[in-house]
């Protein structure tokens, strides 16, 4: 063995869920350690090998162990779970049907053959075959190996594997042998893990547009005419739910394999693409999965992107440190970038703290010096043949996540107020205002009342308010905001399955967040309706298809999302646009 003894050290591997499913890759985390000294003693310098397998049972009888494989099929590469066996009568009995595999696998000519002419090869104990070699047999670095009195079939040699349509129904099985470079020996013992069968993807349910104007249910979610009565565009506002919040057994009503990231970014891209949207507003939306896997993808569909993410950093076990924030995408035929800006609410929150009282400067700091952002955007239409030259477009988008601590009331009101407040100054700028995002604040409470109805009272009262913030804030704007989901009160001809779906009373929906501990709204797209319309909007989800709640096999977040079609007003060309302001 060398100067290291394998005993001397060990490996720890772990996979994401011990469930794999179809087309979502398997990353184990790999660890190595001293047994005596895990945090003192040095590694010397190691690699690991990875050797993925899947189990290969009797084509015919799936509870019995494989013996016999039939060389033919070798020859024709029919799928080598249909060419095992389990023993050579098994074979001989089920001839008449397995005789068809070859008939399909010739495609120039037909090939008759009988059970008598098929060369059989018995597995030895030992997995090799004598007289030809593995790679004769399966092709390069493939090899059949038998374990624990089962045969396995190698698949892999990478440590990540993504399961194929072949590996359904299968157990996987991987093999880890740690390395010492510079004796050329192993460093710790070999570490096995066999999954649980290969389960397939779950048939994803698309969500339908229903379009405002004549109230028509609709699967074609493309609303993107450009007029001189206006430029038609729609925006997508949805929590993706950072994989950094899920883990402690949060989510322990959903089944551990849609819960790990592999999973759930299969899972959400598609969705997002899907609804087709000309803007994306995004929340909670990880730093490493934004870009390593998000602004690539959604740079591929033709998106321009920008990201504002969270100053508060998590360190991983895999010795990285990755942050979450907000991330807005556009269509970059559609729109350009005339202005950005963006909010660090904590460091509003300074100026704040520092007029605080001395005796109130430390709870101050504390409570309201939170990290969450906003990430505001001015877009301007990009002109083509169908735009009247007369006119031009231009909207200002704010996406923002704001605190979700239900024990600081004042600290959302406090975040909701300076936005706000900065969208006020963008406005004297004759622009439309769209506000999407995640406000953790339920309908009725002070940020919505603040948003919707243009002011709250300023007496706290009863409220939580131990910094006096609703006397050191402005708590009225003169922005024409509305919810784009109320539009659903002022259709005509509107089902009831939609309309039982919204709350009567606040105008807004039932839910946009659903776990097993609570269930209402949080999430909204909200407009300036004296310069926006609203044209259509993405049809809600209700409590019976949640189950006991998000996220789910379905469903890759505990938020649903929200889209809206608007129609914007035009800008006379005549007339030139407002100065922006430099800062907000």
């Amino acid at each position: 063995m060398g100067s290291q003894d394998s005993k001397e050290y060990e490996m720890a591997v772990t996979l994401p869920s011990n469930t794999p499913v179809e087309g979502c890759e398997i990353n184990p985390d790999v660890r190595v350690k001293h047994r005596a000294f895990p945090t003192l003693q040095p590694l010397p310098p190691y690699s690991v090998t990875f050797s993925w397998y899947r189990e290969v049972v009797c084509s015919v009888h799936p509870s019995k162990l494989a013996t016999v494989q039939c060389m033919s099929c070798v020859k024709l590469e029919v799928p080598v779970d249909q060419s095992y066996h389990c023993s050579s009568q098994c074979f001989l009995d089920a001839w008449q049907m397995h005789v068809k595999l070859h008939s399909h696998a010739v495609k120039t000519e037909k090939q008759t053959a009988t059970g008598g002419q098929q060369e059989l090869r018995m597995l030895r104990s030992c997995g090799s075959w004598p007289d030809f070699s593995a790679d004769q047999l399966f092709g390069e670095n493939t090899l059949v190996v038998e374990r624990e009195g089962k045969v396995w079939i190698k698949v892999g040699s990478s440590k990540t594997y993504k399961p194929s349509k072949e590996d359904v129904g299968f157990t996987l099985r991987l093999e880890c042998v740690a390395v010492d470079y510079s004796e050329g020996t192993q460093l710790a013992p070999i570490n096995i893990i066999v999954t649980d069968p290969v389960i397939t993807f779950p048939p994803r349910c698309p969500r339908c547009m229903i379009e405002v104007g004549s109230y028509m249910k609709s699967h074609n979610i493309h609303f993107k005419s450009q007029t001189s009565d206006g430029l038609t565009f729609s925006v997508l506002s949805y929590n993706i739910l950072a994989d950094m919040y899920t883990g402690m057994g949060k989510y322990s009503y959903c089944p551990s394999w849609a819960v790990v990231w592999e999973y759930r970014k299969q899972n959400l891209l598609p969705e997002i693409i899907g609804y087709d949207a000309d803007i994306i507003c995004l929340q909670e939306v990880q730093s490493d999965h934004f870009e390593g896997y998000l602004q690539p993808e959604l740079m591929k569909c033709g998106y321009s992107v920008m990201y504002k993410r969270k100053r508060t950093e998590l360190y991983t076990s895999s010795r990285h440190y990755i942050s979450e924030g907000c991330a807005t995408f556009y269509r970059h035929d559609l729109f350009k970038e005339i202005m950005k800006y963006e909010l660090e609410f904590d460091q509003r929150a300074q100026l704040v703290v520092e007029d605080l009282k001395p005796e109130l400067k430390h709870v101050g700091r504390i409570r309201l010096m939170k990290d969450n952002v906003a990430l505001i955007v001015i877009l301007e239409a990009i002109r083509d043949g169908s735009m009247n030259d007369d006119f031009q477009f231009r909207i200002c988008v704010a996406n923002t996540h704001t605190h979700a601590n239900t024990e600081l009331p004042d600290v959302k009101l406090y975040q909701v107020a300076n936005l706000v407040r900065g969208l006020e100054k963008i406005a004297q700028s004759k622009i439309p205002l769209l506000i999407c995002g995640d406000l953790n604040s339920p309908p009725e409470s002070d940020p919505h009342m603040l948003l919707v109805r243009g002011r709250i009272n300023s007496v706290s009262g009863e409220r939580t308010d131990p910094l006096g913030i609703y006397q050191i804030l402005k708590l009225e704007h003169s922005l024409a905001l509305v919810s784009a989901y109320a539009s659903f009160f002022h259709l005509r001809g509107i089902d009831e399955k939609q309309f039982n779906r919204m709350n009567l009373e606040n105008h807004e929906p039932l839910f946009t967040y659903f776990t097993s501990g609570f269930a209402g709204t949080l999430d909204y797209i909200l407009y300036t309706a004296d310069s926006l319309r609203v044209e259509g909007l993405l049809e809600l989800l209700d409590f019976e298809s949640m189950g006991v709640g998000l996220p789910s096999p379905l469903w890759s977040s505990d938020h649903i999302a929200l889209m809206a079609s608007f129609r914007l007003k035009p800008h006379s060309t005549s007339e030139s646009w407002p100065a922006l302001p430099q800062e907000i």
